[in-house]
């Protein structure tokens, strides 16, 4: 699995996620998590294939994480909330 690691410099939309909780059959929004200072991209072993966005503060807490098909997909994800590009990526050896 490869994990490509960027550092966040902006945050373009403030709140976006929240830990959630299932109360009475309803999904329930929760306080908004923590604004990341680091996304890491996580790449299934197939050749582009799914991947996991995670977002994480300096100090290691949990900002929120998200599926995506594709590495295309989650960079675009990430460009979206951060105006982060593929060339602010990093591969970090697992």
């Amino acid at each position: 699995m490869a994990k490509l690691v960027a550092d966040v410099r902006t945050v373009l939309i403030d709140g976006i996620h929240s830990m959630g909780a299932v109360h009475e059959g309803q999904i329930r929004k929760g306080l908004p998590l923590p604004r990341p200072d680091r996304v890491v991209i996580e790449i299934d072993s197939e050749v582009d294939g799914p991947c996991m966005l995670f977002r994480f503060s300096t100090d290691g807490r949990f900002c929120g994480d998200t599926w995506h098909e594709n590495l295309e997909t989650a960079v675009a994800q990430a460009n979206y909330e951060y105006g982060l590009v593929r060339g602010d990526f990093v591969e970090e050896e697992s």
